[in-house]
């Protein structure tokens, strides 16, 4: 039987609470004409730190934690935000993996939260469609969104739905009525965030995908997902810059260079020699673009998000422990001359 943690609820709950602190939180608030919510982070709201941890967590379907703290980076501080979950995999791919290509009526978000589980039938992004055999012969595992909920075995069924839209435009209301018909609510039952890349907000909610991005990697190499029983990690915050493209660079790179996950997982001790295969795979580190920017990365995949190779969307550090024998494994490392390149520091 399917899990099902109701992470449409919880999210709306905390939706709720961002609405009765709307003022506090530096975000604005609009209901529209057929009833669906949208929450402003930083289109023409300020948006603030605390915000970006109410979008974390929303993100997540509220069953992750999530802090933030500072680090030094040879001589950077930067804030860093700090996750850890007992249930990464369905707070991963079930919620916060950014696979919703939303385009409608001239409109685009990368969208992600817990009103993914509501419409697995989603097409793949269509440049991941378009270069699936490529993507396919470099070794990775391509699985559809439905394919993605059998293969991690959650299911979800609820009357309202939340959408985190990473877009630098508020939705219209014939955008939300779109993503509700998709999610079987009605539209007065949807919820939307809206996070743009250039915002504070983006970047911490960004930034607290951390343990997505190090999962989502593992999925694409063939890794048993279900072994998966607890994860953390922890990444900068990127400064925000006014420029989309910036930005974007930006908030991957402080997770390519500089973000450390750790799992705990339960495999059968034989299968540690191809599991350590698999991790060598992982990190920035394994990467042939070590060395180069997300944005000249981008440039190269002529500027187009989903077109970019999907490896190239790795955390710096993956350590792994095996629950059945207790033995650790590590790969990658974190660059810090990297961190102070990207921000040009």
């Amino acid at each position: 039987m399917a899990l099902n943690l109701a992470m449409n609820r919880r999210a709306a709950r905390l939706v709720e609470e961002m609405i009765s602190k709307a003022e506090e939180l530096r975000v604005d608030v609009h209901e529209l004409p057929c009833g669906s919510v949208v929450v402003d982070c930083g289109v023409e709201a300020e948006g603030s730190l605390s915000a970006g941890l109410y979008a974390a967590r929303i993100c997540v379907g509220d069953l992750a934690e999530f802090s933030i703290s500072t680090v030094d980076y040879d001589g950077l501080a930067l804030p860093v935000i700090n996750v850890w979950t007992d249930y990464p995999v369905v707070t991963s791919l079930g919620a916060q993996l950014g696979d919703w290509e939303v385009d409608v009526g001239g409109y685009h978000a990368i969208g992600s939260g817990p009103a993914r589980a509501l419409a697995p039938d989603r097409p793949l992004p269509r440049a991941v469609a378009v270069n699936r055999a490529a993507h396919e012969e470099r070794g990775y595992r391509i699985l559809s969104p439905r394919q993605v909920y059998d293969a991690i075995g959650y299911s979800e069924t609820a009357d309202m739905a939340v959408i985190v839209l990473e877009s630098s435009e508020l939705p219209s209301e014939d955008v939300m009525t779109d993503i509700a018909g998709k999610c079987g609510v009605d539209p007065s039952n949807l919820y939307a965030l809206v996070t743009p890349t250039t915002s504070l907000v983006g970047s911490v909610q960004i930034a607290g995908r951390v343990v997505e991005v190090g999962i989502h990697k593992l999925m694409l190499l063939g890794f048993d997902l279900k072994s998966i029983r607890f994860g953390s990690g922890c990444s900068p915050i990127a400064p925000p810059h006014p420029d989309v493209d910036e930005a974007m660079g930006r908030v991957n790179d402080m997770i390519r260079y500089a973000g450390a996950t750790f799992y705990a997982v339960d495999v059968d001790e034989g299968y540690e020699p191809r599991l350590r295969e698999l991790l060598a795979r992982v990190p920035t580190t394994g990467s042939e673009n070590y060395g180069k920017t997300f944005m000249e990365i981008f440039r190269e995949a002529g500027c187009e998000f989903y077109g970019v190779d999907l490896g190239e969307f790795s955390p710096a550090v993956i350590t792994v422990t095996n629950l059945r024998s207790g033995r650790v494994f590590t790969e990658g490392r974190v660059d810090a001359g990297m961190v102070r390149r990207v921000l040009d520091v």
